[in-house]
């Protein structure tokens, strides 16, 4: 009975085991199934948001990040002992590369447009396009195929090829336009042309030319999201002229009596606001510390904004959230959070800001912003 009961006991102590290494594997196997089937963890998403600053007499580029508000590079412009002096910058739309326009300091010398690469922040090219053309502003098409940039003394609009960095052809415009700001929207460009007192509307697929007059020196051009309108600044009348582009028809939009002389413009990507950049200080105007901004649907100015002195570039954000406007007596970029209408940041650059554009990374993929 004895050897029977051991013997009974033993078979109950081996399936007891056996069930234990079973149930044992069951759990290994199913953690390892569950290993294998967990999928990879979603990567961290970086969003960079990066304003390239033209300083004009200071012959430099300032590359702001705008998270942190900081300069985080200066691109001095000099070629040898050659000071080239930048007006105007642009972030083309794919991100790979900033289009600046740099007149000499010394009158006669080669006029360039200089480009930068947006990964290394390091100029790439130099492009020469001969004398006495005062250089004014560069936008590209949708797909940075070409580079246009006006000539003010020249009264031209020249083609770039961004791929070769070669001189394409040459839009003529008549004689004393002084073609200045431009904006690129839907394969036409904007151009605001000083002397002339108009926009010249250029489809750069047939080389047409639409004069638009405006009575009064138009220095900048702006074309909302929504392809509805297209903006041109009035420095002597104190005004923004506002074109339908479906009907073709201007309308003006009065700025307040203080106002000095507006130059750069740029609406929301929401395509309702304007924001307007009041300079001042030519002709014997004073400088202007305000920007003012319209409402695109009422055709009038519903706030004005203190900024820094002389306000003369604007640019906004992506996303809409961010307004930044050099002002050029003062040396500073502002900040203004949109959605509050309230300067949030002032940051120190070189010396005579002009242009701005903005760009981001995402990433590591670079967007330009038109």
């Amino acid at each position: 009975m004895k050897t029977i009961q051991k013997l009974s006991n033993l078979r109950t102590t081996i399936l007891f085991v056996l069930v234990l290494a079973l149930n044992f594997s069951t759990v290994l196997t199913s953690c390892k199934k569950k290993d294998k089937e967990e999928p990879a963890p979603t990567p961290v998403v970086t969003d960079t948001k990066v304003v390239y600053v033209a300083n004009e007499e200071g012959g430099t580029v300032s590359v702001i990040n705008a998270a942190s508000g900081t300069v985080v590079k200066t691109i001095n412009l000099m070629d040898g002992s050659k000071m080239f002096m930048p007006h105007n910058v642009q972030v083309a739309p794919d991100g790979k590369s900033v289009w600046v326009t740099c007149v000499p300091d010394v009158a006669g010398d080669v006029e360039q447009v200089v480009v930068i690469s947006t990964t290394t922040n390091a100029i790439t090219n130099r492009i020469n396009l001969g004398t006495e053309q005062h250089l004014a502003h560069v936008v590209l098409d949708d797909n940075s195929t070409f580079a246009y940039i006006t000539g003010n003394e020249s009264n031209q609009v020249i083609k770039v090829n961004t791929q070769t960095f070669a001189e394409v052809s040459r839009f003529e415009l008549d004689t004393a336009h002084r073609p200045h700001g431009l904006r690129q929207f839907n394969g036409k460009l904007y151009v605001a042309n000083m002397d002339a007192k108009s926009m010249s509307i250029i489809d750069i697929a047939t080389s047409s030319i639409n004069e638009i007059p405006l009575g009064g020196i138009a220095v900048q051009t702006a074309v909302t999201r929504d392809g509805k309108y297209a903006f041109a600044s009035l420095y002597d009348t104190k005004e923004v002229a506002m074109y339908n582009i479906l009907t073709q028809q201007v309308s003006k939009i009065p700025l307040p009596s203080g106002s000095q002389g507006p130059i750069q413009m740029y609406p929301t990507p929401d395509s309702k606001y304007l924001y307007v950049c009041d300079q001042g200080g030519i002709n014997g105007n004073p400088t202007s510390n305000k920007v003012y901004v319209i409402d695109i649907t009422a055709s009038s100015v519903i706030n004005t904004l203190t900024v820094g002195n002389k306000a003369h570039g604007i640019v906004i954000d992506a996303d809409g959230k961010n307004a930044y406007v050099t002002n050029s007596a003062d040396n500073t970029v502002s900040v203004i959070d949109i959605p509050s209408q309230m300067v949030m940041n002032t940051i120190i650059v070189g010396n005579s800001p002009n242009g701005i554009s903005f760009g981001y990374t995402t990433n590591g993929v670079m967007g330009g912003q038109p």
